[in-house]
């Protein structure tokens, strides 16, 4: 292992993702702020029951709604990311995928059990596995996919941290009766 990889471990990476993402709670002015951001908690049934009323009042674009304001809150997330790996050097290529790993799937922003299982920077493919979704679990029965916030996030967050254009497309969700969630994240063709 390089000088570079042994003095930013597997838990030192984790330790380092950890202490960028705590949770801060502001109980004098009433705020909670996540990676110095400033956040509301809600129950995962309350984005249920929001996203039905926005498909009710949305029609199908509800999707879009939802998956623009999933890739925004991942290109806030990446934003921050890259700055700190840019700051400790850990965007050097050889540093890179362990960081983006650790990133991915520390970040724990409640949308459920991330795990990237491929990736490959050079190409701009990534295959992320979301056990546990927010969206699939209290969704119901769905004849497709329907992880769209979590779709967009994912393009925000591996856009920021690989440094190119990817979209992500869901090809098995647990609301379909799948036993995970499953994206894959490629290269936008220019």
């Amino acid at each position: 292992m390089s000088d570079f990889l042994s003095r930013y471990s597997s838990n030192g990476l984790r330790r380092l993702i950890s202490s960028l993402n705590s949770i801060r709670f502001r109980d004098e002015v009433g705020e909670v702020e996540y990676f110095g951001q400033k956040v509301v908690l809600l129950r995962r049934d309350a984005f249920s029951l929001i996203r039905k009323e926005l498909s009710r009042v949305a029609g199908t674009a509800s999707g879009v709604i939802l998956e623009v304001a999933g890739r925004r809150v991942g290109t806030e997330e990446g934003i921050v990311l890259s700055s700190k790996a840019e700051g400790l050097g850990l965007n050097r290529p050889e540093g890179l995928p362990d960081f983006i790993r650790t990133a991915v799937e520390e970040s724990n922003m409640g949308f459920g059990k991330m795990q990237v299982k491929e990736l490959e920077i050079s190409v701009g493919k990534a295959v992320v596995i979301v056990q546990n979704s927010f969206e699939a679990e209290d969704a119901g029965v769905s004849l497709k996919p329907i992880c769209r916030f979590t779709s967009g996030y994912l393009e925000g967050i591996f856009c920021q941290l690989v440094g190119k254009n990817m979209r992500s497309q869901e090809i098995e969700c647990k609301a379909k009766g799948d036993n995970d969630c499953k994206f894959i994240l490629s290269l936008v063709a220019s």
